[in-house]
């Protein structure tokens, strides 16, 4: 018989990267607005494997983003485990979280979204947790860097958010939500234009290196940014969150590896 799953609000929650860091998060609401979901804080600092914390230690840390998303499968596939409980769940912070999807993907408005063209970027809700939603059209700018991406997350892409600092799922609200990586974190990615075949690696939001193949002629350039920097090249501006990344221009660091070793 599986075994009974019991969470609660408070309960405070340890996974591990697999790189010999782990990191942890909070379940500390509910939340009736997007179906009812578990509402959870995830702190920033990474701590080696072996590093002992009390829980106070832990609710006490600076927040890296809050989220939904469903517990059960994140213990029952190992993703996560409970480490244990705090009554303080951020109550003063918890009133000032602001969710919001774009209405196209909301499925709110469906009559437009199939009689009419209209941009998913010009139609958006927000709402605070368990209050009503609020249609305000354009994301007013001065939401950009606060809203939280209100979809329900399953249990890998919160954990890749809290290792990497993003979610590596295709939106186009990334367009305006922009993804920014940890400053440690190495994120690999390819993507073909009508010329030029780019394998770009990032160092936290900032270009480190690339292999660059153009699809006419075959010719090869390898630049790293030091290159990049001291010959002036424009890709040593290139950030990690100036793309909209698509979940297919995310590869590993032994693909990139593959291609730079190659030329």
């Amino acid at each position: 018989m599986a075994k009974r799953i019991i969470t609660k609000i408070g309960d405070v929650f340890c996974t591990e990267f697999g790189n010999g860091t782990k990191g942890y998060f909070q379940y500390i609401a509910k939340d009736r607005t997007q179906l009812n979901s578990p509402v959870i804080r995830a702190f920033k600092t990474h701590y080696p494997i072996n590093k002992e914390l009390s829980t106070d230690d832990i609710v006490n840390d600076e927040i890296d983003f809050y989220a939904h998303t469903i517990l059960r499968p994140g213990i029952a596939e190992n993703g996560w485990y409970k480490v244990g409980k705090s009554a303080n769940i951020g109550d003063n912070e918890i009133q000032n979280v602001i969710f919001g999807n774009s209405l196209i993907h909301g499925g709110f408005c469906k009559k437009e979204r199939y009689e009419k063209k209209i941009s998913p970027l010009e139609k958006w809700i927000v709402w605070h947790i368990n209050e009503n939603p609020v249609r305000i059209g354009k994301l007013p700018e001065k939401y950009h860097d606060i809203v939280e991406f209100g979809y329900v997350m399953n249990y890998l892409n919160i954990i890749y958010r809290m290792k990497s600092g993003y979610y590596p799922i295709t939106s186009i609200m990334f367009d305006i939500l922009k993804r920014t990586p940890r400053p440690e974190y190495m994120s690999y990615v390819k993507y073909i234009d009508e010329e030029v075949e780019f394998y770009l690696c990032f160092k936290g939001n900032f270009f480190d290196k690339a292999v660059l193949i153009k699809l006419k002629n075959g010719n090869v350039t390898k630049i790293t940014r030091d290159e990049a920097v001291i010959n002036q090249k424009p890709i040593a501006r290139a950030k990690f969150s100036d793309a909209n990344w698509l979940n297919e221009n995310f590869i590993t660091e032994e693909e990139f590896n593959q291609v730079w070793n190659r030329y």
